[in-house]
């Protein structure tokens, strides 16, 4: 039966109306949406702007305003077991992998560089630690003259280290297998040699304290310093470097902590909350947070644990990101890329930062 001319009309008005029902709630969801992020990015600026333990901050550079807008980014859960600032002591095993790793020996040698050695071909790391590894010991032989720095240790495997333990009868001077520093493959042992090649070892004074003091401008840190071994469970080793990143190593350095301090506070700059932002020796601003991984959101109660992050990441700035190794993951973002000559005042806020901290 046809359709008559009232009833195509009652018919088209129904269905505009539907229309407009549909466009209303629209957008009454966009603006709800715009509202909710604003709101976000006022409540995270206000927290920053009370938060006194942020190192070189300005008004004119806030953490969400420097960021721009967040995406999600899908990261693999296993992630957290890599990466520059991956804890690995006596209480936390490693659980990463050999990726990435490159010979330091052949670093050197397509490099040409001549101001250090390496003990043999075997001695890996990972690759930006050690193109970082080889800027360092170019800056230390340009500004000494030394060619004495040789580079004895590096990555170790969970059966290498092994091997070292069973031999070693004091016990309590090796890292346990599995639980070495080593197996990060972002850490080095330096050593002194003569002319003969014979080992004169490595203490961190004289003219090679220039490490200790240098280190954090390519990213390296002393691993076990020498009055944080509460906190890492290690003697000083003052020969142990441990890559951690820029702009990470000068903020441990400026701030005197260890790896597993650094670590446990920028867990108190959690994405939601308050942004760690503080700018590098050369200038250049990071803002850092922590990022929880995702343990269950799913509907189905079988289901324990995801394998996978919904990680918010910005989505106009450079960033990186790396596991803490045991819950969750470190983003750093670069907000600002223009560097100046900083360092003097920036040393000055970040010992402020530092003697408040302590006085905490």
């Amino acid at each position: 039966m046809g359709t008559t001319k009232q009833e195509g009309k009652n018919i088209y008005i129904i269905k505009r109306l539907i229309d407009i029902g549909l466009a209303v709630i629209l957008a009454s969801a966009a603006i709800f949406g715009i509202r909710t992020i604003t709101k976000d990015f006022k409540d995270i600026d206000t927290k920053n702007k009370n938060d006194e333990s942020i190192v070189s901050t300005s008004d004119k550079n806030k953490p969400s305003d420097a960021s721009g807008i967040y995406v999600s980014e899908i990261t693999d859960n296993e992630k957290i077991y890599s990466g520059s600032l991956i804890v690995v002591n006596d209480e936390t095993e490693y659980k990463g992998n050999e990726d990435d790793l490159v010979s330091i020996y052949d670093i050197r040698e397509k490099a040409n560089a001549d101001y250090y050695t390496v003990l043999d071909k075997d001695v890996k790391v990972r690759k930006e630690a050690a193109e970082a590894l080889n800027n360092m010991l170019k800056a230390f032989n340009e500004e000494t003259g030394h060619k004495d720095i040789q580079v004895d240790s590096g990555y170790r495997s969970v059966k290498y280290q092994q091997e070292i333990y069973d031999s070693t009868e004091d016990k309590d001077t090796v890292a346990k297998p599995g639980f070495s520093d080593y197996h990060t493959g972002y850490s080095v042992d330096l050593n002194v040699v003569d002319e003969e090649g014979n080992s004169l070892d490595f203490d961190g004074t004289g003219d090679y304290k220039w490490f200790a003091e240098n280190g954090y401008k390519y990213g390296y840190v002393v691993r076990f310093p020498e009055d944080k071994t509460q906190q890492t469970g290690l003697d000083y080793r003052p020969w142990h470097f441990r890559y951690v990143g820029i702009p990470h190593a000068y903020y441990m350095t400026q701030n005197n902590l260890c790896l597993e301090e650094y670590v446990e506070k920028l867990k108190t700059y959690n994405y939601n909350d308050s942004h760690l932002e503080l700018e590098n020796f050369d200038g250049k601003k990071y803002e850092v947070y922590y990022y929880p991984k995702d343990t269950n959101g799913s509907a189905d109660p079988e289901v324990t644990e995801l394998d996978f992050t919904m990680l918010a990441v910005p989505s106009e700035k450079e960033y990186t990101i790396t596991g803490n190794n045991t819950d969750g993951f470190i983003v750093t973002t670069l907000i600002d890329n223009s560097e100046s000559v900083s360092e003097n005042s920036d040393s000055k806020e970040s010992k402020a930062d530092s003697e408040s901290s302590a006085s905490e």
